[in-house]
């Protein structure tokens, strides 16, 4: 098997044929599978895919699976991992859609040919399903090699793009986390390189409940758990990169934080962006330093400004 798409869907009824056509009906020349794990949705989604199953020519490739009782997220999301016997894995969630139809035969060549990457992603499209926000492109990016002290910058891909080899997951891959994309990508750079293509790959829609859900401080610090996982297998990561990736995305992205809390992580922020861009030079390190604090009050205004803090 060359290919398997993984579906993790949970109440996806109105978008989880969409989902599976984008895959059945994808230009490719290889043998693919599709690997659709429910997470015990209470509404049809699971009529819609056994009967996508049964009355598409090419339905037989879909092997369905639903979790009684339901897993979560992220451990979902490795159970479709851990089903998949493809060589290597695209990643989709059911409310989404891939929109090129050249997409899995695109990367799946870049890898065949390239064996010091990875991984390979592409642009995506932004859908706001449920607001009046306009949709846009995604990566910033693109059409670039990145290594992993890359991959510790934002707006790398949507994990709707994401083809990776299947033989750089591991058993230990942690479970109680929140972003399992990031940890991911990552994990990808403890192998090789990663691959963003210019081509917009696939869809990413946006909900009015999930742009405004609060998701707590508490919460995020649980992605702390991915840095020494990724440190036993990435020995080129420096601690402090890692570290200031995660301080940064818990300052930036909590949405139910307190000023406490904030600069907590911020002090962490910048004390790890300062060590992993230490210079002697006093210059650079006043640069350095001076950009870290522009960052910190950046965002900080921001939280005042949208009335973040509680």
């Amino acid at each position: 098997m060359d290919v398997s798409i993984c579906i993790t869907t949970y109440n996806h009824e109105k978008y989880i044929s969409e989902c599976l056509l984008s895959v059945l009906n994808q230009d490719f020349s290889g043998s693919f599978e599709i690997v659709v794990c429910n997470d015990n949705s209470p509404d049809n989604t699971e009529q819609v895919v056994v009967d996508i199953k049964k009355s598409h020519p090419k339905g037989d490739c879909i092997r369905y699976y639903n979790n009684i009782p339901n897993l979560g997220y992220v451990k979902n999301t490795l159970h479709s991992f851990d089903l998949a016997k493809g060589k290597y894995i695209a990643v989709l969630d059911g409310d989404d859609y891939f929109i090129d139809p050249k997409k899995l035969q695109k990367q799946f060549d870049f890898l065949e040919n390239n064996n010091d990457f990875s991984a390979i992603g592409g642009d995506s499209l932004v859908i706001y399903e449920d607001t009046d926000q306009p949709d846009h492109l995604f990566s910033q990016h693109i059409n670039h090699e990145l290594s992993h002290e890359d991959l510790t910058d934002i707006k790398i891909m949507q994990t709707s793009t994401l083809f990776f080899r299947k033989d750089i997951l591991k058993p230990d891959f942690p479970t109680d986390i929140l972003s399992a994309d990031r940890c991911l990508y990552l994990l990808a750079g403890c192998y090789g390189k990663v691959k963003i293509l210019s081509d917009t790959l696939s869809s990413y829609r946006q909900f009015a409940a999930s742009l405004s859900k609060n998701v707590a401080y508490e919460t995020m610090k649980k992605d702390f758990a991915i840095i020494p996982f990724i440190l036993k297998y990435g020995k080129n990561y420096a601690p402090s990169s890692l570290k200031k990736y995660f301080y940064y995305t818990l300052m930036t992205y909590s949405k139910s934080i307190t000023k406490e809390q904030f600069k907590s992580a911020a002090r962490g922020y910048l004390i790890n962006n300062t060590l992993s861009k230490f210079s002697f030079h006093p210059l650079k390190l006043y640069l350095v330093i001076k950009w870290g604090l522009h960052t910190v009050k950046q965002k900080y205004n921001i939280k005042e400004q949208n009335n973040s803090f509680v």
